[in-house]
């Protein structure tokens, strides 16, 4: 092998490493979209996030991805504050295919602002995910929620020093410190 031909299959390797690593990169911002999305109660970023023809089962649903967004958006709409959070990410990645699976963590509160003793859930579980690269885009196809625990829990009042932080207050698109922070398309039908 020459010097060049050298040259040449290392610049292939690193162009193919340098693939991989976008797509891992894009794998993880899609699951920072859904958790986003859910928050913010964006459901055009949802819509970046779930294949139409996606395989769901949370357990309390099972079906469709096109059938399941509407109706986890009113889920999300039916509580005051909520918080979703993904780490932990082990990802599988195979071509255009990958088998992640990833911990999660969310609150869910029934009002809009604080309220001393105010009862609230949190929940502790799993997401094994199958994503997709599809027309260039990469989207969940198939989703199963692992539910660990759920906890009741009581909020404490945000009096004194701790009442100075900013508040959340009722989420969404028109709110003031809403951004999209990302340029993801709606995903297209199989």
């Amino acid at each position: 092998m020459s010097d060049l031909d050298d040259v040449l299959a290392r610049l292939v390797a690193v162009e193919r490493e340098l693939e991989r690593q976008k797509d891992l990169r894009d794998i993880e911002d899609l699951l920072v979209r859904y958790s986003r999305a859910l928050d913010w109660l964006d459901d055009a970023m949802l819509d970046t996030v779930f294949y139409d023809d996606a395989d769901i089962d949370y357990g309390f649903f099972k079906g469709s991805g096109k059938d399941f967004k509407p109706r986890l958006m009113e889920v999300e709409h039916g509580v005051g504050r909520r918080w979703h959070f993904t780490s932990q990410l082990k990802m599988d990645l195979h071509g255009d295919e990958a088998d992640v699976e990833s911990y999660n963590l969310s609150l869910s509160l029934p009002h809009e602002t604080p309220a001393d003793k105010a009862p609230y859930a949190i929940f502790f579980g799993f997401y094994k995910d199958r994503v997709l690269k599809r027309n260039g885009k990469w989207g969940i196809i198939a989703r199963k929620h692992i539910l660990v625990s759920g906890s009741p829990l009581a909020e404490i009042a945000m009096d004194g020093d701790m009442g100075m932080l900013n508040q959340i207050g009722m989420t969404g698109p028109s709110h003031p410190d809403y951004r999209p922070l990302t340029k993801a398309q709606k995903l297209d039908a199989a």
